[in-house]
């Protein structure tokens, strides 16, 4: 029986339970996380306003509220949800995170290059000969008389030219991916990753609740 205002459940009796439960919902995860971090904790599943709405409920179900009216608690409920949930979403983000609390290393080192090559070499050589075959002493043959003909018996001619080109070129890709993962027993043992993983279990439900508390008069 309430002594002094009402209490919460007789709230509920006047304007149904879902009406109730709506002024501890009374905020938007986009005002204070990012869509990224939203479907984080969606995707975790174990957190959602309507469960914490209705674990407030259920703890200060026979608590008196402590204002004149339940105007005022209404718009008192909603300001400090707001209020408190700036605080605890991003906490309740954080813990939403799945990670292995033994392994403090974990990366992934990538290297990839390619390397290529050509080389060309080209050589032209060029010969020409002249042969006369004349009945005329030598010594009375002039160059002057040979190139025009004089004297020869018979001549004979040739002309080569060799070309030789050569090229040759190559390429090639190499990568490699190096991956560490585990504990690097540097910062930390094992044992003492476990107990800073046992202190980040925060109940962060439990605290908000209790923070809810100055919205009743904690006499029962």
């Amino acid at each position: 029986m309430a002594r002094y205002t009402i209490e919460l459940r007789n709230i509920i009796s006047m304007f149904g339970e879902e009406t109730v439960k709506s002024w501890f919902t009374d905020y938007e995860l986009t005002d204070y996380l990012t869509d990224d971090e939203i479907a984080v904790i969606t995707a975790r599943g174990t957190w959602n306003k309507d469960k914490l709405a209705q674990a407030i409920i259920d703890h200060y179900y026979m608590y008196e509220i402590g204002f004149e009216t339940p105007a005022l608690f209404k718009h008192q409920a909603k300001v400090l949800m707001r209020e408190l949930m700036e605080e605890k979403l991003p906490l309740i983000y954080s813990a939403a995170i799945e990670y292995d609390p033994l392994v403090n290393v974990d990366y992934s080192e990538t290297y990839s290059g390619t390397n290529s090559g050509q080389s060309q070499s080209s050589s032209t050589s060029n010969g020409s000969g002249l042969t006369v075959n004349s009945d005329t002493p030598q010594g009375q043959i002039s160059k002057t008389a040979i190139l025009g003909g004089s004297y020869a018996s018979s001549t004979g001619a040739n002309e080569t030219t060799n070309t030789i080109t050569d090229g040759s070129s190559n390429s090639g890709t190499q990568a490699y991916t190096k991956t560490v993962r585990g504990n690097s027993g540097v910062s930390a043992t094992a044992q003492k990753m476990i107990e800073q993983y046992r202190q980040n279990i925060i109940m962060i439900n439990r605290d908000i609740i209790k923070d809810m508390g100055s919205l009743f008069m904690i006499v029962y």
